[in-house]
């Protein structure tokens, strides 16, 4: 195998170039394919109707450049596009770039060199998502894969395996043959997966390298996989018509395979999916679907699928969300939530009814509002609550409900992002943690006893709590608006679980000093009323006094925690260990173990 061309004349790869409306990013991609190591290739760029000029940038991108031709032709969509400069195409081999992408200068040449090396007739690499304000990051182009494999051959002939594997046209290279009878059905979004698993019937070899040699851009505006409109319903069509050529295929596995990814199909549609009503109605289309192809909602293969999702659809709400005080930035980062599918409720004034996606805002007078109290009108399966200032992740909500559900136990924790001091695991001192290193990155159990309750970083929207468990806390401190109080909930929840999940993954955004810190002597009332908790080690009070001023910040107001704790009798015959963190002229004052 030379992997030349049988035409001398004609280039070795051809390279297809779908353009619409793309005008701020196309210069880019045509200069990533201009800067190709492997330089024997032709490219098609197919302007597909654009009304911003993309055209004509991408000709002026590649002016003099005789590599190059622009193809213009009325708007018909993606597969269109793609399928017309396929007629054209005169390579021995074929890749795709979509306008608002780029590849790596080597992509041609690696992809090229994998299929001649692993003797297979197509070759995929991994990639770069790239999120808006540049932040790139990386993945190997297979889902459920915590690391990607070495260099090699993926067979493909086992539908669970297939199915984990991007069916993006864009990360691929294949020998032009392979299309012989085969086009992208026209029409249609989600277009790349009838084509994905037709090649893979065709071809059950594919050539793979890890590399993030793609460079794919996530959440431009116009983008068809982050469109919230009715075209997210395409994706049922095209799992309809998938069913027969998955089932019939020969895989091994091939129902479960089936099965697997429509969850995973499904899944991604309801990311986008912010308008309610929309929501309610693809909700009740998918489970149709599934009952009709009895594919269940098989979730359990991939750590990234929405779980929450799953009991909306089997008529369970996931979650209630509770904002204390001002919610401020919450309220937009909820809107903007994966996992779409809970209640919202805000404790106090200053909240719209309605949010701009259209989810109802639910408001609760705090006053006397106890955590039984709170359970008993919530009608989550799950509750997070959300002191003032916490603002969820974009993926924070999913992480915590897909980790519960896994695990099945009564609270779930996550780590932080502290927003001007970065990452933070979610605990004061994580020595009290055994295993802590040991888990694997989504998570898993740990030890909640005394010991790592009383260590747990005073917030409240990086863990969840069963409705049961909240409805079980002591009446006391109740639901305040100050960081005392959700030390002493955070605590309290620990002590009560008995058991714990915890992810390393950050689920949550927090100020460095957490917002309305009580006073030296607010808190030490708030901990002076928290009823007899014998589980914890004696002297906690203080640990969680100098905790709360060291928050607060300033040397004077420790001076003023130490001398509470002592007035309090909390220092006499300590043996709880003081936060690690403390100043180590606060630690040498407190008395020794």
């Amino acid at each position: 195998m030379t992997g030349r061309p049988a035409d001398p004349a004609a280039p070795l790869i051809t390279v297809i170039v779908a353009v619409h409306q793309v005008a701020p990013q196309i210069a880019e991609a045509i200069a990533s394919l201009r800067a190709q190591s492997l330089p024997d290739f032709e490219a098609l760029v197919v302007d597909d109707g654009s009304t911003d000029g993309s055209g004509r940038l991408a000709a002026e991108a590649f002016a003099g450049d005789a590599r190059f031709r622009l193809l213009v032709q009325p708007n018909r969509g993606l597969s269109a596009a793609r399928n017309a400069g396929l007629d054209q195409a005169r390579g021995e081999f074929v890749a795709f770039l979509d306008g608002d992408d780029a590849m790596a200068p080597d992509f041609l040449e690696v992809l090229h060199r994998a299929i001649l090396e692993e003797g297979t007739e197509w070759a995929a690499s991994g990639l770069a998502l790239v999120y808006p304000g540049g932040e790139e990051r990386p993945h190997p182009g297979l889902h459920a894969c915590d690391m990607p494999p070495e260099a090699g051959r993926l067979p493909l002939t086992d539908a669970c395996e297939v199915a984990r594997i991007f069916p993006s046209a864009w990360n691929k290279l294949y020998r032009r043959s392979l299309f012989d009878g085969i086009r992208f059905p026209e029409g249609s979004w989600f277009e790349d997966h009838e084509v994905f698993w037709a090649m893979a019937r065709r071809a059950p070899l594919l050539a793979y390298r890890p590399q993030a040699l793609y460079r794919h851009r996530r959440d431009r505006p116009g983008q068809i996989t982050g469109a919230d409109s009715d075209r997210v319903f395409d994706v049922l069509r095209v799992l309809d018509r998938l069913g027969p050529v998955i089932l019939g295929s020969g895989m091994a596995r091939a129902a479960e395979g089936y099965a697997r990814l429509s969850a995973r199909l499904i899944h991604e549609r309801a990311l986008v999916i912010r308008d309610p009503t929309r929501r309610a109605r693809f909700l009740t289309a998918a489970q149709a679907f599934l009952q009709h192809r009895g594919a269940g909602w098989q979730a359990d293969w991939d750590p990234e699928i929405s779980r929450g999702l799953g009991l909306a659809l089997a008529g369970v709400l996931p979650l209630s969300v509770v904002v204390q005080g001002d919610p401020g930035p919450a309220l937009a980062a909820l809107d903007a939530q994966g996992m779409a599918d809970f209640e919202l409720v805000v404790l106090g004034d200053g909240a719209p009814g309605v949010l701009p996606s259209g989810r109802a805002v639910r408001r609760l007078d705090p006053a006397g509002l106890t955590p039984a109290r709170l359970a008993s009108v919530l009608e989550g399966r799950w509750v997070l609550l959300l002191a003032p200032g916490e603002v969820p992740l974009p993926e924070g909500l999913m992480r915590l409900v897909n980790l519960g559900e896994r695990l099945d136990l009564p609270l779930i924790i996550g780590a932080l992002e502290r927003r001007g001091r970065g990452y933070h695991d979610g605990w004061t001192d994580n020595r009290v943690v055994p295993g802590l290193d040991a888990l694997p990155v989504w998570g898993g159990e740990v030890a909640m006893g005394g010991a790592q309750a009383l260590k747990l970083y005073p917030a409240l929207g990086n863990r969840l709590m069963r409705r049961e468990l909240l409805a079980a806390l002591p009446g006391s401190p109740g639901l305040g608006r100050e960081a005392g109080s959700a030390q002493m909930l955070a605590l309290l929840g620990g002590l009560q679980a008995g058991r714990a999940g915890y992810t390393r993954l950050a689920v949550l955004s927090v100020p460095d000093r957490p917002l309305a810190i009580p006073g030296t002597g607010a808190a030490r009332r708030l901990l002076s009323a928290c009823p007899a908790l014998p589980d914890l080690p004696q002297g906690w009070q203080a640990v969680v006094l100098l905790r709360l001023a060291r928050l607060r910040g300033g040397g004077l107001r420790l001076v003023g925690a130490l001398a509470g704790a002592l007035r309090e009798g909390w220092l006499a015959g300590r043996k709880a260990a003081p936060d690690p963190d403390l100043p180590r002229w606060v630690r040498r004052l407190m008395p020794r173990r």
